[in-house]
């Protein structure tokens, strides 16, 4: 029995052994499912509470404003109450059925929610990416279509027609003016010569070509001592050789004549002085003049130069790259290049300005031929005064004396044959000059009608207290969002005026149509964030009803009562991001102003190919200014009463009066003022402050679910796992974070 139980085991523990080590084995796979099964739990648990979150936060966000979004296109959050919104789709996605016998594999139950608004309508950033949003598709076809199409044929030759105008609205000024100094040059010249009449006069009154002999009297001028000297010499051998008994007879008229002759003769250094000192100051501001002269013409020369260096042509087309096709074929510019040719006329070559300075030093030449003549006839006159004078000898001074002055006169003189001439000589290349003077001032008298009419819109704000009211209003609105922007407050536009001056206003004019061009271009090459933004604005901001100035266009308008619905802010909404007047007519003013500039460009270039037979470039231009104002103005009133014009005579593709205030904001809008000024529009309509109205919100929420197994265990692998969440007692607990922006 010994050696038996030593030996082997007894047959019951070996048993028992074994039942310990499998409790032990099933004991530790227990263990292991179960934090396996936390763990799954906890994974499951974490990727619904993200899906949770997600579908939560844009639940949350579903309830955006419908106004905005009916009448802009634009989301905000509305006026509910976001954290009750977020607990309660929180609390009914994790609410349980009503079934008892159901087994929930993961209980959620909510341990906290928050929400964090950001990103407000008002923001000039979160505004912009909504436009663009809303515009991405609309926007491009419709500009391609509507607008781009329309301009493209018209391109090359508003090309040239803006050359033209800049290059002859350069030159006109620097023409008068050079014409003025040559003009100023022949008069003081002519000056010069006329300041030598008196002396011409002191000589021989009237000149002539013989003197005659005759009595002791009066002396007129200085060929009256030769003339009266045989008189003299006769009385006095008369007086000499008398009886002695008898007293002299002619002793107060000999005595006269010497006294008469020295005062004759005593005026003549005072009159040579005057008439030198007059001459050299006419022929120096002569000379000043042509100098001048000079200048101006080389400065046209210059800016003629530098004009066909830098000037476009028709290879610089703006509009050549534009990937649509136009409406029609190009119109041909060749009678505008044809005017190139002739701009040369109005240079003066270095000839003719040699001529006339040749001129100068041919008149000073033959003056200073006078004065030694003038100071020799003196010297014999003074013979005279004694018995012994050659009289022959004194009339022939006298009158080659007389010849010399009388010949600078004529030549030199008001009426010379030399300054006639010159005269000519500028006449010839000013052939055009009157009628053209002729065609400026009907020009100024047409745009003095514009600005009248300009006058008279502004005036229709005098009577709208109510509607200047609600300008102040929206000022307001305006400058809050500047401000909260934290951007600059801009001028408000100065496109409402037209200037007075033809050239000017043309010249301007052909610059609003290069920079709509320009800015087409750029849209068409790939720059849409003006589009998008300009279009945005046609499609969803109201514009003045143009109709309403028809009948104080035709200054038949005694009532504006009509007008007054039409000068509120909302009736012109437009008009106001583009020019931001805070006033009931400014705006309206602004764009009618606009819109004749425009049509005066497009209008001036038809003139250019209608007068281009005019040949003097100076001439066609103030004709094709005339043509252009005169048809304008028809072209405003067709706008008044139809709302739509023609683009050109050559083009009949129609315009809209909207049409013309989407490519002004092309041109010059697309900035931060003119999204402010949409945003307090907006405000004022809605009565909603997009500034408080937030686009973008992050939430937090925090959920828990209590753990099966061993959260120690969890908890231990937590520190080595690094799952995202916390253990807390017998529960876990994840927070997690949802964003969600429109």
């Amino acid at each position: 029995m010994k050696s038996i139980i030593t030996g082997c085991p007894a047959k019951g523990k070996t048993e028992g052994s074994v039942t310990i080590f499998l409790i032990m084995v099933l004991a530790f796979v227990f263990l292991f499912t179960a934090v396996l099964i936390d763990y799954a739990r906890i994974a499951a648990f974490n990727v619904q509470e993200e899906r949770l979150a997600r579908a939560s936060i844009r639940s949350v966000m579903s309830s955006y404003h419908v106004e905005l979004r009916e009448r802009y296109g634009l989301f905000a959050f509305g006026d509910s109450d976001g954290d009750m919104l977020l607990s309660k789709v929180l609390n009914e996605n994790l609410h349980k059925s009503g079934r008892g016998d159901t087994f929930n594999l993961l209980p959620f139950a909510l341990e906290s929610s928050s929400l964090e608004w950001s990103r407000p309508l008002g923001s000039y950033d979160v505004f912009r990416h909504q436009i663009l949003e809303e515009m991405k598709y609309k926007a491009p076809v419709d500009f391609a279509l509507e607008l781009a199409g329309k301009f493209k044929p018209l391109s090359g030759v508003m090309a040239e027609a803006s050359r033209a105008t800049e290059l002859l609205s350069k030159l006109q000024p620097l023409y008068d003016e050079r014409e003025e100094n040559l003009d100023l040059m022949l008069e003081r010249r002519s000056q010069a010569a006329e300041s030598g009449r008196r002396v011409l006069l002191w000589i021989m009154n009237p000149p002539g070509d013989s003197i005659s002999a005759h009595l002791l009297g009066s002396m007129q001028a200085a060929a009256d001592i030769p003339a009266q000297y045989s008189d003299y010499l006769g009385k006095y051998y008369e007086d000499l050789y008398r009886d002695s008994k008898k007293p002299a007879k002619y002793t107060y008229q000999l005595a006269l004549y010497q006294s008469r002759t020295s005062e004759m003769l005593s005026r003549l250094p005072s009159l040579l002085t005057t008439f030198h000192e007059e001459h050299g100051q006419s022929m120096e501001e002569a000379k000043d003049a042509l100098n001048k002269a000079q200048q101006l013409n080389d400065r046209m020369r210059d800016v003629l130069a530098a004009s066909r260096i830098s000037g476009v042509n028709l290879a610089d087309d703006p509009a050549k790259d534009w990937d649509i096709p136009g409406n029609s074929g190009e119109i041909s510019a060749e009678s505008l290049k044809k005017l190139h040719e002739q701009e040369d006329a109005l240079i003066l070559s270095s000839a003719d300005i040699s001529s006339m300075e040749n001129g100068l030093f041919m008149q000073q030449s033959a003056y200073e031929s006078i004065e030694p003549t003038v100071t020799g006839l003196s010297g014999v006159l003074h013979e005279a005064l004694g018995v012994n004078g050659d009289s022959y000898q004194m009339i022939s001074s006298v009158l080659g004396a007389s010849h010399v002055v009388d010949n600078y006169y004529k030549k030199y003189g008001k009426k010379g044959s030399v300054i006639a001439s010159d005269l000519a000589f500028l006449e010839e290349h000013r052939s055009s000059d009157k009628a053209r003077k002729q065609v400026e001032w009907e020009a100024k008298s047409k745009l003095g009608e514009v600005r009248a009419l300009l006058d008279k819109i502004r005036m229709l704000g005098s009577g709208a207290a109510a509607s200047m009211e609600r300008y102040q209003i929206l000022h307001q609105f305006y400058e809050d969002n500047v401000s909260f922007n934290n951007g600059l407050e801009s001028q408000s536009s100065d496109k409402s005026e037209v200037s007075s001056d033809p050239y000017a206003a043309g010249s301007s004019a052909m610059k609003d149509i290069d920079g709509i061009y320009a800015a087409m271009s750029g849209i068409m090459g790939g720059a849409r964030d003006r589009l998008f933004q300009t279009e945005y604005s046609a499609l969803y901001f109201q514009h003045f009803d143009v109709s309403k100035l028809a009948s104080l266009a035709l200054n038949s308008l005694e009532d504006t009562s009509e007008l007054t619905d039409q000068l509120d802010p909302r009736a012109q909404e437009l008009e106001y991001i583009l020019y931001g007047f805070h006033n009931p007519a400014g705006n309206v003013a602004a764009a009618y102003a606009e819109i004749f500039a425009m049509r005066l460009s497009i209008r001036t270039m038809e003139g250019f190919i209608e007068k281009a037979t005019l040949g003097n470039p100076l001439a066609v231009l103030a004709a094709a200014l005339l043509y252009g104002i005169q048809h304008a103005i028809q072209d405003m009133l067709q706008l008044c009463e139809k709302d739509a014009i023609p683009l050109s005579k050559y083009m009949p593709a129609q315009l809209t009066y909207r049409d013309h205030l989407r490519l002004f904001m092309i041109m010059h809008g697309g900035g931060e003022v003119q999204l402010s000024r949409m945003l307090a529009l907006i405000q004022l309509n809605t009565g909603i402050n997009p500034a408080e109205r937030n686009t973008y919100v992050s939430s937090d929420i925090k959920l828990q679910m209590q753990l099966w197994f061993l959260p120690g265990v969890v908890k231990m692998l937590n520190y080595t796992a690094g799952f995202p969440g916390e253990v807390q007692g017998n529960k876990y607990l994840r927070a997690v974070k949802a964003d969600y922006s429109y």
